[in-house]
Formats: C-alpha cells, structure tokens, sequence
C-alpha cells in the first residue's frame, strides 16, 4: 500500500513543489494549507509522516506540532522553516518533530528525509 504524507504549508507553492516532488517520488500526498485543516485531516487520514511548515498565520506549526504530538505520538514530523529562522529548530526538535527541512530546499534533500524519517514508498527503489 502506497505512503500517505501530509505536507502543511500556507505558501500554495511551496505545498505544491513538495507535492510534485514527493508524488514523483511514490508517495501518496495530501495538503493543508493551515493548522487547523490539517488536525482535520489527520482525524480522517494517518499518514506515514508530516512536513509541517513553522511559520503560518493563525495557529503557527509549534502549536500544531503540540497537537500532532497529544494525538499521533509515533507520527514522524519533519519541520519546514526559512534558513533564516533557525531559531525555531530546537524548540521544535525538543518539542517531537524527527527533523527539519531548511527553504530553500532542493529536490535531493527532500527525498532523502522523506525516504529517512517516512519510510521508502511501495514499490519504489532508493535510487534518486
């Protein structure tokens, strides 16, 4: 069965290039584009982990990650933040997410922490 993530972000391009990029990938993706959405999704869909933006209006991705982590405990959380913003890494890290993905990214490094933190998905093979 394929790998559901679920990637959170309020930019719709940058949900959409991790959508691409992972959907190319084998996984299967779904998005949100704020806090609350995807808590609503997450009541209806487990996937195998999370990209979770850390800087969105309203309820920011600390106070999401809280959430996921009273919910989901096992749930792999990656953390999606502007290079610029490092100093929300290690409270998300001691806070439960796995990881953190740096924007800008590139499409190497995604894969490589989706496929790490994640798991492989069906039927796929680790070349890049």
């Amino acid at each position: 069965m394929p790998k559901h993530i679920l990637v959170v972000d309020d930019d719709p391009d940058i949900r959409q290039i991790l959508q691409d990029r992972l959907e190319s990938y084998g996984y299967l993706v779904e998005t949100a584009a704020d806090g609350p959405a995807a808590l609503e999704k997450l009541d209806k869909l487990t996937p195998c982990g999370v990209f979770l933006d850390i800087r969105m209006p309203g309820m920011d991705g600390m106070e999401v990650l809280g959430r996921i982590r009273d919910r989901h405990r096992a749930l792999s959380v990656v953390i999606v933040t502007a290079a610029g913003a490092g100093k929300h890494m290690m409270p998300a890290i001691t806070a439960g997410a796995q990881a953190y993905l740096l924007k800008p990214f590139d499409t190497p490094q995604v894969r490589q922490i989706a496929e790490r933190w994640f798991g492989q998905p069906h039927g796929s093979d680790s070349a890049p």
